[in-house]
């Protein structure tokens, strides 16, 4: 429960929010300014510079204007660091991971940053961008998409491999092994952790359809102007099918709460569940609500929606896409009050 403040303090976490949000609006558009090649080191100065003034905002409301100045120094204000061990305190937290690997690009940038830096920064700038929208919220109530269209938040990432041997032809050898070590560091992290409060990455895919609500149209000419070619690629399973189930859930309940959506279940709101006359706090949306659309628009087993990961004589074990969280949620935004139940009557109706 934050503290009453005084109307010194309520005027400087006011000045600190609106820098701070002034400073992560710098980052995003720095970053995918294309005309500038500074944009990795740029965004992580302007992102490490809009976490800081934002947890310090949020200390003062907490702890007071003394907790964000260092006790044998009144002078001087607490590092991002600093701030980061204060507000959240397991050192294991893939957040203040991220942070702390962005504090070191930041660091690093003022002197010296190859230009592949950004091919495994990148997802970890966009996990920053993400977890700062989602702390603004949580700890300030703040909406940034209130001053940036919600799209805007992701990356224009240009997505390539390290090609080693031209990297070895290009740098020294002390600089191709730094960059290599850091790259390895954060890639193992990354798999370690198999969090997205860590590591993000947004796929746009592109695909051909006859469906009339195509979001694009083309055709092929023989005697255009611009050559065009239909290629098939290799595919990895996890970059396509980012979603495990939970992982599915807690994205669409994180949507409903976010657009401030009730979603109904027999007339009552789902995140109300009542035991014995005590009414208790839910998730809007959960693994049953998430079956019934599998169920129901037959996910498992089509590829556009999902993928069995398991191996040979295992029981499956389904991932699912993108495009099949986006019909969930398109599907729930359409109709809250009933989709659920008519999916249940739907669903009952075809195993009668």
């Amino acid at each position: 429960m934050d503290r009453e403040l005084t109307e010194t303090e309520c005027g400087t976490v006011d000045r600190l929010l609106d820098k701070s949000q002034e400073a992560f609006l710098l980052a995003i558009e720095l970053y995918n300014r294309p005309t500038i090649r500074y944009h990795v080191e740029g965004c992580a100065f302007f992102l490490c510079n809009a976490w800081e003034l934002m947890l310090k905002a949020h200390l003062i409301r907490r702890d007071g204007s003394d907790s964000i100045y260092y006790s044998d120094n009144s002078g001087r204000t607490l590092s991002l660091e600093d701030c980061l061990k204060k507000v959240y305190t397991n050192e294991h937290d893939p957040l203040r991971v991220n942070m702390n690997k962005i504090i070191d690009l930041r660091n690093t940038s003022t002197h010296f940053v190859l230009d592949e830096y950004e091919v495994f920064y990148a997802p970890l700038l966009q996990a920053s961008v993400s977890n700062y929208d989602e702390q603004l919220r949580k700890i300030h109530g703040i909406e940034i998409s209130d001053r940036i269209p919600e799209n805007y938040l992701i990356l224009s990432v240009k997505r390539k491999e390290v090609d080693e041997d031209e990297c070895r032809a290009r740098y020294s050898q002390e600089d191709l092994e730094k960059m290599l070590e850091t790259m390895d560091g954060i890639l193992t992290t990354a798999d370690e952790m198999g969090s997205e409060r860590f590591s993000r990455t947004y796929v746009t895919e592109l695909r051909t359809t006859k469906r009339s609500d195509a979001d694009l149209t083309f055709k092929i000419s023989s005697d255009g102007d611009v050559p065009a070619a239909m290629v098939k690629t290799m595919v990895r399973a996890k970059d396509k099918y980012p979603y495990r189930p939970g992982k599915a859930v807690k994205e669409l309940s994180t949507r409903i709460r976010k657009e401030g959506i009730v979603l109904l279940q027999n007339g009552i709101d789902t995140t109300i569940v009542e035991k014995k006359e005590n009414r208790k706090s839910r998730d809007a949306f959960n693994m049953y609500h998430f079956g019934l659309f599998t169920s129901f628009y037959s996910m498992k087993g089509d590829e556009r929606y999902s993928y069995n990961s398991a191996l040979e004589g295992e029981t499956p074990s389904y991932i699912y896409s993108q495009q099949a969280v986006d019909l969930i949620w398109d599907k729930v935004r359409e109709n809250p009050e009933g989709i659920i139940d008519r999916l249940r009557v739907e669903i009952k109706k075809g195993s009668a």
